[in-house]
């Protein structure tokens, strides 16, 4: 981790303030829409990114996104679209969750916060804290000759209707009290950025702050349009969702705390299934951490109904997670022994047992 500082920030503390997050609190989950996650999801639709990862931009037409491209396309040849281009064309770069995660770095003036700090795996997908400034800056430049600040405060009747809908799928079920009590170990805040440019995916990400405590983000794209507004999903899909994102700020840095004993076994990776190594991971450690959570949302749908549990358990076995039924068992275990594993943390090691058979 790098302790984030002022480096960087004296030559634009006149800098445009963005408008504040559109939001609304819902048991503990705070809905919103981010003017700097919805900033680069603008760029990332006018650029070259449908082009080279089509699946990771919406392509439904609904008004907004007709809004966005008008106003913004006439800037698709500013130095920070080009910038981005470049960088989001490099495998395992500016794509996939990073372009999202390193704008929950920063401030309302696009600096970077002073408050948390920040994941080098994360900054080495934009090539280092320097390159990420240089971004930074040309981003402020976009900001105010494309006019974000006036598109976003227009729009400020859309995001709530997006915050809105997507507020009343989720339902009254309480599930921060519900992975707290399973993890053993509690978080600083959990937030649900709806991003209407993007498909229906979500990205778990997170922010550690000086306590050591994270900021947990599950930044989610819309499935369908229903009347003009992007639907993010229904109750069971939510459910899912919620559970999924936020055990990755759980589970990825024990995975992590560990990575000395599992990667001697990295060779199992090939004998995955090859439907699990396409559609659910890429790569060993990756692998883990989603196997391990995928079977933690089906034991914690499980918990609450038997055919939620059922629909969650054919779900993982359709994507070829492996390990499924010796994880679900560990699982068993450590609910069973809580007063040996108050946290998951202390358990931990006993999943990783099923990762380290060479018979696997």
């Amino acid at each position: 981790m790098i302790l984030v500082g002022v480096f960087g920030t004296e030559n634009h503390l006149s800098a445009q303030r963005l408008p504040s997050a559109m939001l609304s609190e819902h048991h503990q989950i705070q809905l919103r829409v981010s003017p700097q996650v919805e900033l680069i999801s603008i760029l990332q639709s006018i650029g070259n990114y449908p082009e080279i990862l089509p699946f990771l931009v919406s392509a439904q037409e609904f008004s907004y996104r007709q809004r966005a491209l008008e106003h913004f396309g006439p800037f698709s040849g500013h130095a920070a679209v080009k910038m981005f281009d470049r960088l989001s064309a490099q495998p395992r770069k500016l794509n996939f969750n990073a372009p999202s995660y390193i704008m929950l770095f920063t401030n309302q003036v696009l600096q970077l916060r002073n408050d948390i700090e920040l994941d080098e795996f994360v900054l080495n997908r934009i090539d280092g804290q320097d390159s990420l400034l240089v971004f930074l800056d040309l981003l402020k430049d976009f900001v105010e000759v494309s006019g974000f600040s006036d598109f976003f405060s227009q729009n400020e009747k859309y995001y709530f209707q997006t915050i809105d809908q997507a507020k009343d799928q989720i339902g009254d079920f309480n599930f921060i009290r519900e992975l707290e009590d399973f993890y053993g170990q509690s978080q600083h805040s959990y937030h649900i950025v709806l991003v209407s440019l993007y498909p229906a995916l979500g990205f778990g990400n997170s922010l550690l702050r000086h306590d050591g405590k994270r900021e947990i983000y599950n930044v989610m794209g819309a499935g369908s349009i229903k009347e003009d507004i992007p639907f993010f999903g229904d109750e069971i899909h939510f459910r899912y969702m919620i559970r999924h994102e936020f055990s990755h700020p759980f589970v990825n840095p024990l995975t992590e705390m560990h990575r000395d004993k599992i990667m001697p076994y990295s060779e199992n990776f090939e004998s995955l299934p090859e439907n699990a190594r396409q559609h659910v991971c890429g790569e060993w450690e990756e692998c883990i951490n989603e196997f391990i959570i995928r079977a933690i949302t089906t034991w914690l749908a499980r918990q609450e109904c038997e055919s939620l549990g059922d629909w969650a358990y054919q779900r993982e076995k359709s994507r070829g997670v492996p390990y499924l039924d010796e994880l679900l068992e560990k699982i068993d275990a450590y609910q069973n022994n809580r007063k040996q594993y108050p946290t998951l943390q202390e358990y931990y090691p006993e999943l990783l047992k099923i990762f380290m058979n060479p018979n696997h």
